[in-house]
């Protein structure tokens, strides 16, 4: 009951100006990441959650030439400005990431486009692209993209593999979040530096999604591998 008060609490209100959707408090998944944060064995205190569906798609794809594309369609926060267009095209509500402060570069203005997070990704070696990828998942997107290139530069890891490594997070307050699957000794290294670390619950959905096409070799006639990541609905598939 504190959970659900604490919800009801931040987002009902009168329909028309509330920011989540009903059917966002009700997701099934959200529930469900809700209801493990509950310790049978001790009270707890709890605040607000974030049920806000993500509205992101990524998608890449590569073909036998060695052509690849990489791209990304989100129409932000609750599906967008809820205004959709003749024919059914839904208007993002990017605009909500600029600011208001007088004089800042992102200030709102005519004729002007927000700081973003939508990063379609290429790694290119030379002038040729050796992979097609991104991270979705609001500020997880660039950071997200650093992780996942260093794994796969540094350490030879397949995109598969690059996917599932733990990752960390600085979230949208500066605080710095990690996977409950981050090594136990990654930890502590970072705490004994500092840090102020927070683990994550194993569901948590903080950490974004992946997807991913590399090219293994230096040849088109060589093989592509892919990857598509765990923590979200999504496919890796070659015809």
């Amino acid at each position: 009951m504190r959970m659900a008060f604490a919800d009801a609490y931040a987002y009902v209100s009168e329909c028309s100006t509330m920011n989540v959707t009903t059917e966002a408090l009700l997701n099934r998944d959200y529930l469900a990441g809700r209801a493990a944060l509950i310790d049978h064995q001790q009270a707890g205190t709890y605040s607000a959650g974030d049920p806000h569906a993500g509205g992101t798609v990524y998608l890449c794809a590569a073909d036998e030439s060695g052509m690849m594309i990489s791209y990304i369609q989100s129409n932000f926060k609750g599906f967008g400005s809820g205004v959709v267009a003749p024919g059914g095209i839904a208007f993002h509500n990017r605009g909500m990431s600029f600011s208001l402060i007088d004089g800042h570069p992102n200030q709102v203005g005519p004729g002007k486009r927000p700081f973003h997070t939508i990063l379609p990704a290429f790694l290119t070696k030379g002038d040729k692209p050796t992979m097609a990828f991104g991270v979705m998942g609001g500020n997880m997107q660039p950071q997200g993209h650093i992780q996942f290139v260093m794994r796969f530069v540094d350490e030879y890891l397949n995109p598969q593999a690059c996917s599932d490594a733990p990752r960390w997070r600085i979230d949208d307050l500066g605080k710095l979040t990690v996977e409950a699957s981050m090594p136990t000794a990654a930890v502590e290294g970072l705490k004994s530096m500092g840090h102020e670390v927070t683990v994550m619950p194993a569901n948590s959905l903080d950490f974004g999604s992946a997807q991913a096409i590399a090219l293994l070799g230096e040849n088109i006639q060589d093989a592509y591998i892919a990857g598509s990541d765990h923590r979200r609905d999504g496919l890796a598939a070659g015809f």
